[in-house]
C-alpha cells in the first residue's frame, strides 16, 4: 500500500522538497515572460533550454507530472516566434524518451499493437483523403507509443494535494501576468484580448477563453475533492484561497461554458461534502464556503465580471446563439458524416484541417472527423487501457462513483465545446483526473 500512502501525504515529493520545485517553476516562467517581453531572442532560447533541462530533471526525479501542469497554461508562450512549435511539447516528447529509458526500453505489448494500427489506419486515410503528414502527427504517435511510460514512472510517487497546488500557481500565474503585461508590443502576439459592447474576455496565454477555462474547471475539481477529506487547517485555507482566486480567473474569460461547469461541480460538490455520516467539520467547511459565495457576490470585482457574463447569456435568442455558433457548426459537421461515407468511415487521418476551415468546437465530433468510426475503437482503447493501468497502481479499492464524475464534468465537460485531440491536455487532464479519483478513494477508505 506504498503509493496510496503517498498519494494521500501532503507533506513531502519523493526525495525533492515540493517548495523548491515550485519556485524553480516560477522562476523559470518568469524569466520566459521577461524574455517574450524585451524580445530577445537569445536570451529567450536560453531561458527555453533552462525550461528543457528542469523538466527532464523533474522526469528523472519522478516527479515530472506537477512541473508539466504548472507550464501547462503557460505553453502557449514557451516559443521562439508566434506559430512555432512549443517547447512544451518538446519537453513531453522528452519526458517520453527518459522515461522510455528508465524503463528500460520495455513497451507493454498494447502501446505497439495500438499505436501501430492508429498508425496505418490513419497513413491508409491520408493518402485516400489526399492529407500530409505533419509534424504533429508524428508527435501524436510518438506520445500513443510512449507516453504510458510517463504515466507509469511519473506519477505514482506524488501527492494530489501537490499536483493541484502546481496546477493552480501555473494556471493563477499565467493568467494574471497575461492580464498585466497584454499592452507590450512584443508579448502582445501572444494574448487575445477579446472586446465588443460591454463585453471583455482575456484568456491567459491561450487564443480561446474555453480552452483557458477548462484548466480551471478541472483545478477546482481537484480543489473540492481535496477540501471533502483534507483536514489540515493549513492546507484548507490553501486550497480555498486558490479555489477564490481560480474563480475569479475564470470569470476573467467570460466564458458561458465555464459558468455552466462551475455551476454542474457546485451542485455535485455539496452533496458529497453533506453526505450522510460526514464529520462536523466538512458542515463548517460548507457554511464557510456559502459565506464566501455571499461576499464574492457583494464584491465589486467580482459584480464587474458577473455582469460581463449575464450581458453575454443576455445577448442570445436561441439555441445558436447561446453556444455561441456551435450548434450551427455541429449541423455542417453531421451533414458532412451523412453524405460523405469517407469521412464517416475514416476520418482525415489526424490532420491539421477542420471542415470549411472551421473547427467542430465539439471532442467527440472531433473524434469522428480524425478518425472515423473505424478508428476511434482504436483510441478509446487506448485511453481506457492507459488509464486503467494507472488507476491499478495505486491499490485502492472500489471506486466512489460521485468523485468520478466530478472530476468527470471538471476535466471533461468542457470538451464538449472545444476540440481537444490535437493539444496536450488529451494526455495530461485525464492522467489528473484518475489521480484525484484515486486519491478520493483512498480517503474514503480511511474516513
Amino acid at each position: 500500500m506504498q503509493n496510496t500512502a503517498i498519494i494521500y501525504n501532503t507533506n513531502k515529493l519523493p526525495h525533492v522538497k515540493a517548495l523548491p520545485v515550485l519556485g524553480g517553476c516560477l522562476l523559470l516562467s518568469a524569466a520566459v515572460c521577461v524574455a517574450q517581453v524585451l524580445g530577445n531572442s537569445v536570451i529567450l532560447l536560453l531561458c527555453l533550454l533552462g525550461y528543457l533541462v528542469f523538466t527532464v530533471w523533474a522526469c528523472n526525479k519522478g516527479i515530472v507530472f506537477p512541473v508539466l501542469l504548472y507550464f501547462l497554461p503557460w505553453s502557449p508562450l514557451l516559443k521562439m516566434y508566434n506559430g512555432g512549435i512549443s517547447f512544451f511539447t518538446i519537453a513531453l516528447l522528452l519526458c517520453c524518451m527518459v522515461s522510455l529509458l528508465q524503463n528500460k526500453m520495455s513497451l507493454r505489448l498494447y502501446q505497439i499493437i495500438l499505436a501501430a494500427l492508429l498508425m496505418a489506419l490513419t497513413l491508409v486515410t491520408k493518402a485516400i483523403q489526399h492529407n500530409p503528414i505533419g509534424n504533429d502527427y508524428l508527435c501524436f504517435l510518438i506520445m500513443l507509443l510512449l507516453f504510458p511510460c510517463v504515466m507509469q514512472g511519473s506519477t505514482e510517487n506524488i501527492s494530489f494535494y501537490r499536483i493541484t497546488i502546481f496546477f493552480a500557481c501555473g494556471i493563477v500565474s499565467a493568467a494574471l501576468t497575461a492580464q498585466q503585461i497584454a499592452t507590450f508590443p512584443n508579448i502582445s502576439q501572444f494574448i487575445t484580448v477579446n472586446s465588443y459592447l460591454t463585453v471583455t474576455r482575456l484568456s491567459g496565454f491561450y487564443g480561446d477563453p474555453n480552452f483557458y477555462s477548462a484548466h480551471i474547471s478541472a483545478c477546482l475539481a481537484g480543489i473540492q475533492l481535496l477540501l471533502c477529506y483534507e483536514k489540515g487547517r493549513r492546507n484548507q485555507i490553501v486550497l480555498a484561497i486558490l479555489a477564490l482566486i481560480l474563480l475569479y480567473c475564470g470569470l476573467l474569460s467570460a466564458s458561458k461554458s465555464f459558468i455552466i461547469v462551475t455551476a454542474c461541480l457546485f451542485l455535485l460538490w455539496v452533496p458529497i461534502l453533506l453526505e450522510k455520516g460526514a464529520s462536523s467539520s466538512r458542515f463548517r467547511l460548507f457554511m464557510g464556503v456559502l459565506c464566501a459565495g455571499i461576499v464574492i457576490a457583494s464584491s465589486s470585482a467580482f459584480q464587474a465580471l458577473l455582469q460581463i457574463v449575464d450581458d453575454r447569456f443576455a445577448q442570445a435568442s436561441n439555441m445558436s446563439e447561446l453556444t455561441t455558433g456551435r450548434t450551427d457548426l455541429w449541423k455542417n459537421y453531421i451533414h458532412e458524416f451523412l453524405y460523405n461515407p469517407i469521412t464517416l468511415l475514416f476520418g482525415e487521418g489526424y490532420t491539421s484541417i477542420n471542415l470549411n476551415n472551421k473547427g467542430s468546437h465539439n471532442t467527440l465530433i472531433q473524434l469522428v472527423y480524425q478518425f472515423g468510426l473505424i478508428g476511434i475503437p482504436f483510441l478509446v482503447s487506448w485511453v481506457v487501457i492507459s488509464l486503467r493501468n494507472l488507476f491499478a497502481q495505486f491499490n485502492v479499492g472500489r471506486v466512489q462513483w460521485k468523485h468520478v464524475l466530478l472530476m468527470c464534468v471538471g476535466v471533461a465537460l468542457p470538451w464538449m465545446g472545444i476540440d481537444i485531440l490535437q493539444f496536450d491536455e488529451f494526455f495530461l487532464l485525464p492522467i489528473y483526473a484518475v489521480i484525484g479519483i484515486a486519491y478520493s478513494t483512498h480517503s474514503t477508505e480511511n474516513t
